[in-house]
């Protein structure tokens, strides 16, 4: 960020900045390991951005959370907090409110890379209050926060904010840590759900622990499910098969997803998963050994099966091969008969 001749660097004491009625404090939270290292070993390095207000007061407009951080630390006696002295780059008086908020975005940009989507909601619905029209906001905004310049995403973000406002007044929504968590493309997707489906949904990627892709591609399925069986998400949420899945509290995350997107996928697409249970069930009527198995294309889009031999040494395979000859190529020869008019039946009714 370039320092035009107008703004000052000073020293100013602890009792001197105003860092909790500033409207720029966008992305709260506290330092990561690796600032808090580098302040430990050398001090705060970068200084602090102030705006300069009456009566010698400067408004914090950015370096939250280093100054947070030392003024609240344990060592320093409640004398010395207030005298604790601060660099910082002091933006004149004359500036407006509007341009102020500019420089905010701009050093925000240069120092974060991951914002929360419950944080961009607001500040977004704040910018008009700055003087921001929406163009602008389009414009230089959404891209310094490294989103596309849309107009469409625009209104998707007012209005996933107008619902997170309606949960919160309805003490239907937490700010918890792993919500905070979650970015735009996490939250948007909430948008093809009802406002009375919305908590429900939130509170299923509490309980699922997950984000990003494995999130987008569940509850892009829990959509189309409760499109598809023309009943809300809550319902679904609520079937006794879903139940089970959440409350078995001994499950990891990963297999949680695992069996709740089988569960879901099997209701989104019933021929296929009736498929699927035919040819497991035909496979298992094989019998065959344990190091052998039967696999077909997971949506049986090609009439293809493979045979995989698992081996350690050339005396198991030739085992294998003796069997496939001699124990089972009556049982095999009956049951792939079988199971492929049994799949292409199907497969020709799709």
């Amino acid at each position: 960020m370039k320092i035009i001749p107008a703004w000052n660097i000073s020293t100013l004491t602890a009792n001197q900045i105003e860092a909790d009625e500033t409207s720029f404090d966008w992305f709260p939270g506290a330092l990561s390991e690796n600032d808090l290292s580098s302040i430990k070993q050398n001090g705060v390095l970068l200084p602090l951005l102030v705006n300069a207000v009456a009566d010698s007061k400067y408004v914090l407009v950015d370096g939250f959370k280093r100054f947070s951080y030392l003024v609240t630390q344990t060592d320093f006696p409640a004398l010395e907090k207030k005298i604790l002295e601060f660099s910082c780059i002091v933006l004149p008086e004359s500036l407006s409110v509007k341009e102020v908020t500019r420089i905010r975005l701009h050093t925000l940009a240069a120092t974060n890379t991951d914002f929360s989507a419950i944080q961009i909601c607001k500040m977004i619905k704040s910018l008009p209050g700055y003087g921001y029209e929406k163009d602008e906001i389009v414009r230089e905004v959404l891209p310094l926060l490294g989103l596309k310049s849309s107009v469409r995403l625009l209104h998707q973000l007012l209005d996933l904010q107008e619902l997170l406002v309606m949960q919160e007044q309805h003490q239907q929504l937490q700010e918890t840590e792993f919500l905070m968590s979650l970015g735009c493309e996490d939250l948007l997707p909430l948008l093809k759900f009802s406002k009375k489906e919305f908590a429900s949904v939130i509170g299923l990627a509490e309980k699922m622990e997950i984000r990003g892709k494995k999130w987008r591609n569940l509850i892009q399925v829990l959509n189309e499910v409760s499109r598809l069986k023309e009943i809300s998400a809550i319902e679904i949420l609520n079937f006794p098969e879903i139940l089970d899945i959440l409350g078995r509290s001994n499950l990891q995350a990963h297999v949680r997803y695992r069996l709740l997107k089988q569960l879901l996928d099997s209701w989104r697409y019933p021929e296929l998963s009736d498929l699927q249970k035919r040819f497991e069930q035909a496979r298992q009527h094989l019998k065959l050994d344990p190091r052998i198995s039967l696999e077909s294309d997971p949506f049986f889009e090609n009439d293809d099966l493979t045979l995989i031999l698992k081996v350690r040494s050339y005396k198991e395979l030739r085992d294998h091969l003796k069997y496939l000859e001699n124990g089972t190529t009556e049982v095999m020869t009956e049951n792939l008969e079988k199971l492929w008019n049994d799949l292409f039946a199907v497969l020709q009714e799709d």
